[in-house]
């Protein structure tokens, strides 16, 4: 303010038209000027602010990254990967993998992993639970069913599967659900009650072993012992 004042009192122009009128016109000029002067000034502040406000509003590289980020995120599926595998985990994988995406995730199988039931084309959704079982074990780690000292594989189990086939009977350790649901008093619940018996406590070792699931009693082992195998 003071700034302004000695400037009005040293500019001749201003002075000689300050000096013409009286002290009270000198007074009023003085003042409309110092008006227009904080005006202008408070103008220019006020588009520098707008200025920085755009400035501010736009989304600098980072945040378009953050966002490019959650956008690959959306797709993918998180995956439980447990039983006979190398690395049990929770694998993230992209949406629209299948049962092998998550064993190859998890670092593959195991050598005792029974495949017998596991489809590896199936489709995973969010949240799924793989659970990979596996055939028996000795003493020494090596298969019960390579008694004879050989390599075990899951093509002994699809022959022991085709075995049964040819003697009418059906394997407990190898059926999938349709087939379960052949025997009597097995429907889709009882049938899948099976299937979850063998992946959570390996293959059965005898036939009566199929009592212990849930739901099947000495009076449906009566009906079932004559038409199933292991």
């Amino acid at each position: 303010m003071k700034g302004i004042i000695d400037f009005c009192k040293n500019n001749k122009t201003v002075s000689s038209f300050l000096e013409e009128y009286g002290p009270q016109v000198r007074k009023t000029a003085l003042i409309c000027l110092i008006g227009l002067v904080l005006f202008a000034g408070f103008s220019l502040f006020r588009s520098a602010g707008d200025e920085l406000e755009v400035e501010s509003a736009a989304p600098n590289s980072a945040e378009s990254e953050d966002m490019d980020t959650r956008t690959v995120s959306a797709g993918m599926i998180y995956v439980d990967v447990g039983g006979a595998v190398k690395t049990p985990m929770l694998a993230e994988l992209p949406d629209g993998s299948r049962v092998d995406d998550a064993i190859k995730a998890a670092g593959g199988l195991k050598q005792e992993a029974d495949m017998t039931s596991i489809n590896r084309a199936e489709f995973l959704e969010d949240g799924q639970k793989v659970f990979i079982p596996s055939f028996p074990l000795d003493e020494d780690g090596n298969i019960i069913e390579n008694a004879a000292g050989n390599t075990a594989d899951i093509g002994a189990a699809s022959a022991d599967s085709g075995s049964a086939a040819a003697s009418g009977k059906i394997n407990i350790n190898t059926a999938d659900s349709t087939a379960l649901q052949t025997l009597s008093g097995v429907g889709p619940a009882t049938a899948q009650k099976i299937i979850d018996y063998r992946e959570s406590n390996g293959r059965f070792s005898s036939v009566e072993d199929i009592k212990n699931v849930s739901g099947i009693g000495d009076k449906t082992y009566e009906k079932l012992k004559d038409s199933i195998t292991i």
